[in-house]
């Protein structure tokens, strides 16, 4: 395998998988099926990041775990391949959608294989669910989810991390809203970046910083557009977005949203249900507690 240039990550792995790890992530059955150099360590290690997702034995016709939010798409899980590599082999290239994550890097593995994932369920929800590019925290109680929306590596994770042990934990990546205003859950690790870790981040259990998954079924109680700048000062600036400019501010930290049925009447419902998108310019996440917690109180529109 070493030097081959045909190599790719499909071809390192077996038929038949040596385990398997099920996961319900963003309302979609998915089934790890783990072989390779220590496949059974590897096993573990899934079980323990992605805690909050596993899916647990039950009949077709059971329902979800609690705090799942959504019925399962489709009858057969998803399936993403991770196949861990000896110490020292090469790793073949790999892209995100490929379904199949081989390498030697334990670290780099279980990066990629969150990338994967998240890959799989965006494409299995695409056309059912809004999908938005936000971290989502709820009201235990009620369910009230805000949703805070922002690039990839703009301070999604740590705002869960910071403001989400008070509350219930509903993604740091993606949020799927449902026609109904309902919220389906991707309770993912946290993707951390970590300065001893170059180029690779650290994929850690939510549990181990005090989240938890949704206790009552979450619902959008507001949207909130994210703009860090280190710079400002004072309390966090807040602007509220009539709903085409809110329109122009969330399509493009959307997925699949073009190939919804009539997503822009749908993305305008939920704005003017929930009084509309707020811009909020903030230097520290500390900051924005406040707009997380009127969020979070208030009452169901839908």
């Amino acid at each position: 395998m070493e030097g081959s240039p045909d190599v790719t990550q499909q071809d390192v792995v077996p038929e038949r998988p040596g385990h398997v790890v099920g996961l319900h992530a963003l309302g979609t059955d998915v089934d790890l099926h783990v072989t390779g150099h220590d496949a059974a360590d590897l096993a573990a290690q899934l079980r323990e990041r992605w805690h909050l997702a596993l899916r647990p034995e039950r009949t077709p016709h059971a329902p979800p775990p609690a705090g799942a939010s959504g019925p399962s798409v489709g009858t057969d899980p998803v399936v993403v391949r991770a196949h861990r590599l000896a110490p020292g082999d090469q790793a073949p290239p790999w892209t995100r959608g490929g379904g199949t994550v081989a390498d030697s890097d334990p670290r780099r593995l279980l990066q990629h294989l969150t990338q994967a994932v998240t890959h799989a369920v965006i494409t299995a929800r695409t056309g059912d669910l809004l999908m938005l590019h936000a971290a989502g925290l709820a009201d235990p109680a009620t369910g009230a989810t805000a949703v805070f929306v922002a690039p990839g590596n703009t301070g999604k994770t740590t705002l869960c991390r910071t403001l989400g042990p008070v509350r219930t934990y509903v993604s740091d990546e993606t949020v799927g809203i449902r026609r109904d205003g309902g919220v389906t859950a991707y309770l993912k690790p946290l993707s951390t970046r970590r300065p001893d870790w170059a180029g690779v981040k650290d994929e850690q259990a939510p549990g181990l910083v005090g989240l938890r998954a949704p206790a009552a079924d979450p619902w959008v109680a507001g949207i909130v557009v994210l703009r860090r700048d280190p710079g400002h000062r004072g309390p966090v600036g807040l602007e509220p977005l009539d709903t085409l400019d809110a329109v122009v501010a969330l399509t493009p930290e959307s997925s699949g949203f073009m190939r919804t049925d009539g997503p822009l009447r749908w993305l305008a419902d939920v704005l003017e249900r929930t009084g509309g998108a707020v811009r909020a310019t903030y230097a520290e996440v500390e900051g924005l507690e406040p707009l997380a917690a009127e969020i979070c109180a208030r009452r169901s529109p839908w």
